[in-house]
Parts: structure tokens; sequence; C-alpha cells
């Protein structure tokens, strides 16, 4: 199966399209407080659509944002999106002498506020997950929050990842880290 078709019990996975940028300035403005104007959201959306041809062409994994939509009307839900993330596993075991850092595949989810607390970041996140394990046979998946995002840490325990918190508070971008192994990779 390809990530383009990707679909839950209610939602469809997605890649943007050019005539998203109305849909994708409302979800900057929306879920991450970027009131920008259409110029960044036009230049977010060109990388991201460029992304998904250029990445397949040099057979690497998917590493990007798609659109969520409900499968009964289309309704945009969202975004979630596979990442490269960094990852400081010293100081989340608790270890203050390492401070390397491990690249590690991210989930990332985000939900437009009228479509919150239905379940559909958990939704789409499970899906993505599943393509990530079961068809691109990733060993093991992270995905990251701020402390203080209960929903996102709600999300990764729902989806049976191991949160570990981070005590570098410098490190805004992985203050909390969930962890997931494949099933398979055992």
């Amino acid at each position: 199966m390809k990530i383009d078709q990707l679909e839950s019990e209610r939602l469809r996975i997605q890649p943007f399209k050019e005539d998203d940028l109305e849909r994708c300035r409302r979800f900057r403005r929306d879920v991450f407080g970027l009131d920008e104007g259409p110029a960044p959201a036009q230049s977010w959306l060109r990388w991201t659509i460029d992304s998904y041809r250029e990445l397949a062409n040099l057979g690497q994994p998917p590493y990007a944002d798609y659109a969520i939509v409900r499968k009964d009307g289309g309704e945009f839900v969202g975004s979630v999106g596979i990442v490269p993330t960094l990852v400081p596993w010293g100081a989340l075991k608790g270890d203050a002498q390492d401070n390397l850092l491990s690249p590690e595949i991210g989930l990332f989810w985000g939900i437009r506020p009228e479509f919150r607390r239905r379940r559909y970041a958990t939704e789409a996140a499970a899906a993505l997950l599943a393509y990530l394990f079961l068809e691109l046979h990733a060993r093991q998946a992270v995905a990251t929050t701020a402390r203080d995002n209960i929903a996102s840490r709600r999300t990764m325990k729902k989806l049976g990842m191991r949160l570990f918190e981070n005590p570098n508070p410098e490190q805004v971008w992985c203050q909390v880290v969930g962890f997931i192994a494949n099933p398979q990779a055992q």
C-alpha cells in the first residue's frame, strides 16, 4: 500500500495539493499560531508537494506532512506526518554524560481546534504508524511534544508509546519523547 492510499475507519490520509493553500494557511494559524499571510504557507506547501516527488525519486522514506480528511464529507481535519527527529537518548535515560543525538523516524500530528477531542489524532497517527511498521518495516518510531501538551501525551499513550521526560529544559523540541518498537522487530 502506498502512503497516499491510507485510510482508517473515519479518515483518509492524503498528500496535500496545490489548491490546499487556504487550508494550510488556516491550519498553520489555528494549530501553531502562525498568522503570516499566504506567502510562507505557499512556500511550505510547494516544499511539501515537491518533497513527495523528490523523496520518492531518491527511494527515501516519505518524510512529509499529509492532510487528514474525513471520509464522510471530505472535511480537512488536520495534518499527520513522518519527520526526521533527533532524540537525546542519553539524557532521557538519565545519563548526563551522554549528550549524543540519535536520528529517529518521528511521527507528527496536528488537529484543527474544532475537530479536537474526537480521537482523530490517535486514529490518523495509528494509520501512519501501521504504514511505517508494515510497509516500510521501520524498527521503531518516536513522537515528541512539550511537557504541557497533555493531548499529545495522551495520544502517544493510546498509540502504545512509552514516554520519556527530558530533564533538560532547554531542549523544548523534545521535552517528552514517545517511543514504540515495531512488534515484528522483537
